[in-house]
């Protein structure tokens, strides 16, 4: 084979090409697998989101927090509640949501049964879940992350968020 007279010539034409390909790769995947259409109210719920952040400084300032466990014998939900809420309300409701599909997203109500809130669940798939719990008349608000599969017990709250900043 031969070499290129000029080098510097095919890398004029070579990278130029390959950065249409490139193009050309990238809208096929975004065509293939793209994202969801955003709702259409998604510009009005700004206000809401203000909301969530008052009562989770409440929730903070209160010094609530909680360690949720998944009990696969019992296959349920098992959450402690700390702080100022821990002699609290009779049920809580937890929301397990999914980072990219709304279809696995989970709303438990846990019911205060011996000292610690339960609901019947099951394992989750892994994945980055956002966890959303508050009180049944959502005087607060906490909010974590959930790395994995829920095998491991999970703190929510503001010493969750310490400990996850570190």
């Amino acid at each position: 084979m031969r070499k290129p007279r000029n080098p510097v010539l095919v890398l004029v034409i070579a990278l130029p090409l390959l950065a249409v390909a490139g193009s050309f790769v990238s809208l096929a995947l975004a065509l293939a697998r793209g994202d969801t259409e955003l709702p259409k109210n998604y510009h009005w719920e700004g206000g809401a989101f203000d909301r969530d952040q008052e009562l989770e400084a409440r929730a903070a300032r209160l010094g609530i927090g909680a360690t949720l466990a998944f009990d696969p014998a019992a296959g349920q939900c098992v959450l402690a509640l700390h702080g100022a809420a821990a002699a609290g309300p009779a049920t809580l409701r937890l929301g397990l949501v999914h980072p990219t599909e709304a279809a696995l997203d989970r709303q438990l109500l846990l019911r205060l049964e011996g000292g610690r809130y339960r609901a019947a669940c099951s394992a989750l798939p892994p994945a980055h879940w956002w966890l959303e719990l508050a009180d049944e008349q959502r005087n607060w608000l906490l909010r974590g992350r959930l790395h994995g599969d829920l095998h491991l017990p999970v703190r929510i709250g503001a010493a969750a968020a310490a400990a996850e900043a570190r």
